[in-house]
C-alpha cells in the first residue's frame, strides 16, 4: 500500500502572473544510508508537473509527470522503487517543478480557481534495511531550493530557457554536490484533493520526425516535419553564448509563411510575451541539447529564428511526436486509398490527444472537452488500449460535478468555469457513455463504479432543467457542422442525449446490482423519450423535428422511432442526404451515428460515397488537401478551421473495423439498450465483451477490406475479398480459441445452405453469394 504524506514544500519564489513569472524550481534533498539496504520505494509528487532524480540519474516516468488534474479534487502521486539506485553513504533526490495546472499562466479557464499556487512537492521515501529495520524520509525543511534555467513554463504557451545559467548547478542532481549557498524551502499548504497513486500510462515518445523541407522565409526559417502531431522539439545548438533562438509553431502555412492565428491562446493586451505556443532558448555556447520540461506543441511547421541559412540544418531541429502510451489494438485497411489514409489521420490525431487525459486538440487548448471523449470512446478503445486512460480521467470527470449535479464541459475545470455554459447533455452524457463503452467493448467496470455518484446526481438535475414539454435545450447542440450552421434543433439533441445517458446509466447500474438506481434511470428515460416523440417526431411522415441529416440519424439511432417505423424514418434519411447532393450535413452529434444507421439498414454505400467524397464537406476532401491529421470541422479550405488535429469527428474508423468488415463487439448489448423502449432491462446484464458477431456492411466499391481487434479473450481477423463478375465475397474469419460468435454473410448477401455459422476458432473461409448468381 502507498505510503501518503501532508508535508509538502515550495521553493518560495511567489505564484506566476501574465506580467511577472518565476523560474522553474531546483530542489534537492540530501540523505545518508548508514547500512545495507533491503528495499527502497519512493512515493512522490510535484504539482504542477516534476521530472525526478536520484543520484545523477533521472527516473521521471514520463513527459507532464504525474498527471493533469484540479489538485482540489485528486493530487496524483508516483511510486519508484529506488532498491538498485540507492548508494551506501550520501545519496541525494533531485527534482524540478513545472507549473501545471497549479499555476496555469496561459489556460483561463483553470487560472481563476482556488487551486491556484505556487508549485509544490511532496514525497516520501521508505527504507527498510537488511537487518529489519526501516525509516522514513519526507518533505521538509532540509529540502534545499535553487534557481533553474527554466524562466518561464507553461502548458499551453511554452517555455523560455537560458542555457547559460547551467554553469550555476552544475552536478545539482550528484551527491557531493555543494548546496550551502541554496535556500530552505519552505512550508507548502497541502492541497485539498485525495491522494492516489496515478495509474494513468505514462506519455513517451512514439516516434522522431526529421524536416522534409526547411524554407527560408526573410528573417527565419521554416521546417517542415511534413506531419502534423504532438510532442517535443528537440534542439541541438552549437552557437556562441548568449544568442537567443525562438521558435513557433503552425498547423499549415499561408502564402509561404507560418499561419498561426488560429492558435492564438492569449490576447496582446494581458502584457504576455508571447500569445501562442513559442519555446525561446538562449545558448550557453558550444554544442548542445534541449527539450521543453513541462510543455508540449501541436504543430507539422516550427519557424526558428536567431540562425543563418548554413545553420539551418536538418539535426539542428528535430520533432518527437509524443502521447500517453497506449498499445494497438484494432487495424483497417481496404483497396480504396482514401479509407487508408483516414484510418491513419485519425490514429494520428488521437495519439495527438492522449496527453495524461484525452483533449481536444494539442495546441490552442489541450483541454479534456467531455463531448470529445464521449464521441470518441468506441473508436478509441477498438483501436487502442485507452482503458487506463478512459479510467483514470473519469476518476476526474466524476469528482468535477457539483453537488447540485451540474456538470463542467472541460475536465480538469476551474472552480466555476463551464457550468453555465460550454456545455450541456451532450458533454454531460460522459458521465454513462465513457463507462458504459469500457464495459459493453472490455468488460471493465472500475469507471462505472466511480461514476455512480455522479450518474445519480446528474439525472434529478437535468430533469429539472426541462421546459413544460418535458424537453432539455440548455447545450451546445451538434457542435462543427459545416459552416457552422447547426440545423438539428437543440431540444431534439439534447432530449435525446438525456434519454440516452439515463438508458446507458440503467444498464451500468444493473451491471454493479444496484436495480433500484437502474429503475430510476429507466423512469427518466421513458420520460425523455415520450417528450421527443409528442413533440419532435412527425409520426405521419416518419420525421425529426429540423429535416436535416443530424436529426433523423440521431431519432433513429436512438430509438426515438419503434422498430415499425424505423423503414420508413430511414427512407427519410435517404431522401435528406440526396436533398443534401450527398454531402455531409452533420456536426459531431450526428457524425457519430449516421453512418451506423445508414450500414445497419442496408445503405452502406450511400454512407461510402459521402465519406469518401473529394469535394468538402466530407472525409474524403481532407485527404485531397493534404491533412495529415483529423480536422475540428468539415469546413473547406477557404474556410476557417480551428484545429488541423481533433479526434472527436474520427467514429468512421470504428465503423470501418465494426461495419464494413463486421466486427461487431458484444452485439446483445445494443440490443438490450433497444428493451428499455418496452419497459424493461434483461433479467442479467449482457456481458458478451468476447461475444463478437461478424456482420459486414462491404461497400460494393471496394475490392477488399481487412481488420482485426484484440477482445480480452484474444483477438480476431476478418478479410473480405470480393470476385467481380461472379457475385461473390471470400471472406476469411480468424479467431481466438477464447472467442464465440455468429458469422454471417456481407449484408445482401446469403452462405449457401445457412443462414450464418459459428465463429470458430482458427482460420475459417467462406463464400458469399449475392442474388446474381
Amino acid at each position: 500500500m502507498a505510503l501518503f504524506t501532508r508535508k509538502f514544500v515550495r521553493a518560495g519564489f511567489g505564484i506566476s502572473t501574465f506580467t511577472e513569472y518565476f523560474p522553474a524550481p531546483l530542489m534537492r534533498r540530501r540523505f545518508s544510508l548508514e547500512k545495507p539496504l533491503g528495499k527502497a520505494t519512493l512515493t512522490f509528487t510535484g504539482l504542477g508537473f516534476y521530472r525526478l532524480f536520484v543520484n545523477g540519474r533521472e527516473i521521471t516516468k514520463g513527459l507532464l509527470a504525474p498527471y493533469t488534474s484540479n489538485v482540489d479534487h485528486i493530487v496524483y502521486f508516483d511510486e519508484y522503487d529506488l532498491t538498485d539506485l540507492l548508494l551506501p553513504g550520501e545519496n541525494v533526490i533531485g527534482f524540478i517543478l513545472g507549473n501545471g495546472t497549479r499555476n496555469p499562466l496561459g489556460n483561463v479557464y483553470l487560472a481563476e480557481s482556488r487551486f491556484v499556487g505556487e508549485p509544490c512537492a511532496a514525497f516520501v521515501l521508505e527504507t527498510e534495511y537488511a537487518d529489519g529495520a526501516s525509516e522514513k524520509i519526507e518533505a521538509d525543511g532540509a529540502v534545499k531550493v535553487h534557481a533553474s534555467p527554466i524562466l518561464y513554463n507553461d502548458l499551453r504557451i511554452g517555455e523560455i530557457y537560458d542555457a547559460r545559467l547551467e554553469a550555476e548547478t552544475e552536478g545539482w542532481t550528484l551527491p557531493g554536490f555543494d548546496d550551502s549557498g541554496w535556500t530552505d524551502a519552505l512550508r507548502s499548504e497541502m492541497p485539498r484533493g485525495d491522494h492516489r497513486i496515478c495509474a494513468a500510462p505514462p506519455i513517451k515518445k512514439r516516434r522522431t520526425l526529421t524536416a522534409v523541407s526547411i524554407t527560408n522565409d526573410g528573417d527565419g526559417f521554416i521546417y517542415d516535419f511534413g506531419q502534423n502531431g504532438a510532442g517535443l522539439v528537440c534542439l541541438r545548438p552549437d552557437f556562441e553564448a548568449g544568442r537567443t533562438l525562438v521558435l513557433e509553431f503552425a498547423e499549415v502555412l499561408k502564402d509561404g509563411k507560418l499561419f498561426n492565428s488560429p492558435l492564438k491562446i492569449l490576447d496582446k493586451s494581458l502584457g504576455v510575451k508571447y500569445t501562442h505556443q513559442t519555446v525561446e532558448y538562449v545558448c550557453a555556447g558550444g554544442a548542445a541539447e534541449y527539450r521543453p520540461s513541462f510543455t508540449y506543441e501541436g504543430a507539422r511547421y516550427v519557424r526558428i529564428t536567431g540562425v543563418s541559412g548554413d545553420e539551418a540544418t536538418e539535426d539542428l531541429l528535430t520533432f518527437e511526436l509524443m502521447s500517453t502510451v497506449m498499445e494497438e489494438r484494432g487495424t483497417f485497411t481496404s483497396s480504396d486509398p482514401v479509407l487508408n489514409e483516414l484510418q491513419r489521420i485519425i490514429r494520428e490525431a488521437t495519439l495527438s490527444n492522449v496527453m495524461n487525459i484525452p483533449t481536444d486538440c494539442p495546441h490552442r487548448e489541450k483541454h479534456g472537452w467531455t463531448a470529445d471523449a464521449a464521441v470518441s470512446a468506441v473508436h478509441m478503445l477498438m483501436n487502442l488500449d485507452a482503458d487506463g486512460v478512459l479510467t483514470e480521467w473519469m476518476n476526474n470527470v466524476s469528482l468535477a460535478q457539483k453537488p447540485n449535479g451540474a456538470m463542467p464541459g472541460t475536465v480538469p475545470s476551474a472552480t466555476d468555469w463551464g457550468f453555465d455554459s460550454w456545455n450541456g447533455p451532450a458533454w454531460d452524457a460522459v458521465l454513462a457513455e465513457v463507462p458504459y463503452r469500457l464495459w459493453e467493448i472490455r468488460g471493465d467496470l472500475r469507471a462505472a463504479q466511480a461514476a455512480s455518484p455522479a450518474v445519480f446526481r446528474y439525472i434529478p438535475y437535468v430533469l429539472g432543467r426541462r421546459d413544460e414539454l418535458g424537453l432539455v435545450h440548455i447545450g451546445l447542440g451538434d457542435w462543427a457542422a459545416p459552416h457552422w450552421i447547426i440545423k438539428a434543433p437543440v431540444a431534439l439533441t439534447d432530449t435525446i442525449m438525456c434519454y440516452d445517458l439515463c438508458v446507458k446509466g440503467a444498464a451500468l447500474y444493473r451491471a454493479l446490482g444496484r436495480r433500484e438506481m437502474a429503475d430510476f434511470c429507466l423512469t427518466a428515460a421513458r420520460g425523455f423519450r415520450r417528450a421527443v416523440r409528442d413533440n419532435l417526431i412527425d409520426h405521419e411522415k416518419r420525421l425529426a423535428a429540423g429535416d436535416c441529416q443530424t436529426s433523423q440519424a440521431m431519432a433513429i439511432y436512438y430509438n426515438m422511432f419503434t422498430e415499425d417505423e424505423k423503414p420508413d424514418a430511414v427512407d427519410n434519411l435517404v431522401r435528406i442526404i440526396g436533398r443534401d447532393g450527398e454531402h455531409l450535413d452533420t456536426g459531431v452529434l450526428g457524425v457519430r451515428v449516421l453512418f451506423r444507421v445508414l450500414s445497419d439498414y442496408g445503405h452502406a454505400d450511400l454512407g461510402y460515397r459521402m465519406i469518401t467524397r473529394p469535394d468538402a464537406p466530407s472525409y474524403g476532401n481532407m485527404v485531397k488537401r493534404g491533412e495529415t491529421t483529423l480536422v475540428e470541422d468539415f469546413g473547406s479550405e477557404d474556410e476557417r478551421i480551428n484545429s488541423r488535429n481533433h479526434h472527436f469527428l474520427g467514429d468512421i474508423s470504428a465503423w470501418f473495423i465494426s461495419c464494413v468488415c463486421g466486427i461487431r463487439v458484444n452485439p446483445r448489448a445494443e440490443s438490450d439498450l433497444r428493451r428499455v423502449i418496452d419497459g424493461e432491462l434483461p433479467a442479467t446484464p449482457a456481458d458478451g465483451y468476447d461475444n463478437i458477431d461478424v456482420l459486414p456492411s462491404f461497400p460494393s466499391a471496394l475490392d477488399f477490406a481487412e481488420a482485426s481487434y484484440g477482445a480480452p479473450g484474444g483477438g480476431i481477423r476478418v478479410r473480405l475479398e470480393r470476385e467481380r463478375g461472379a457475385g461473390k465475397v471470400n471472406m476469411t474469419v480468424t479467431a481466438a480459441e477464447g472467442l464465440y460468435g455468429e458469422v454471417y454473410p456481407p449484408v445482401g448477401m446469403k452462405f449457401d445452405g445457412c443462414a450464418s455459422y459459428p465463429l470458430s476458432p482458427g482460420v475459417n473461409r467462406y463464400e458469399a453469394f449475392d442474388g446474381t448468381r
